[in-house]
């Protein structure tokens, strides 16, 4: 029994001994970056990126200024019994025709999506110049005091 306990004590020793020399070994050894920025040189951290209106996703992020035709969703009854409050995002896809054509819950709190959804498939946009265009609509869900 004796041994055992030695050999797993002595084990034990080991196993932190090999974690330390592997975190110094990391914290000397020079800072390698995955990203390969040779071929993708604009990051997400760019300022100039960041300026830009669009989305990683390639949708545009101000699209609610394209809109001839807004329609704001209905107060779900749970939310307000249990006075949930906030801010949804849907994304939606718009035809040369200026129409929705897709709507799908991004972000928020899940008893908005319904409602949400229904609204956001009701806005209407100028036509786009170059066919298609997707982009991020935002609704804030806020009780009256």
């Amino acid at each position: 029994m004796r041994r055992v306990l030695a050999r797993r004590y002595h084990l034990a020793k080991l196993s932190r001994t090999a974690v330390l020399v592997i975190i110094s070994l990391a914290a000397i050894s020079p800072l390698r970056s995955f990203a390969n920025t040779s071929t993708n040189p604009v990051g997400n951290n760019d300022p100039l990126w960041m300026r830009l209106p669009f989305h990683q996703d390639g949708g545009i992020t101000d699209i609610e200024k394209y809109a001839t035709a807004q329609v704001q969703p209905e107060y779900p009854q749970t939310a307000q019994k249990y006075r949930i409050e906030g801010t949804v995002s849907v994304q939606v896809a718009v035809n040369k025709d200026g129409k929705v054509t897709k709507a799908e819950f991004k972000r928020g709190h899940s008893v908005f999506k319904t409602a949400s959804l229904e609204a956001a498939k009701q806005w209407q946009f100028k036509s786009p110049d170059n066919g298609d265009m997707q982009g991020t609509i935002s609704f804030t869900f806020k009780l009256k005091s």
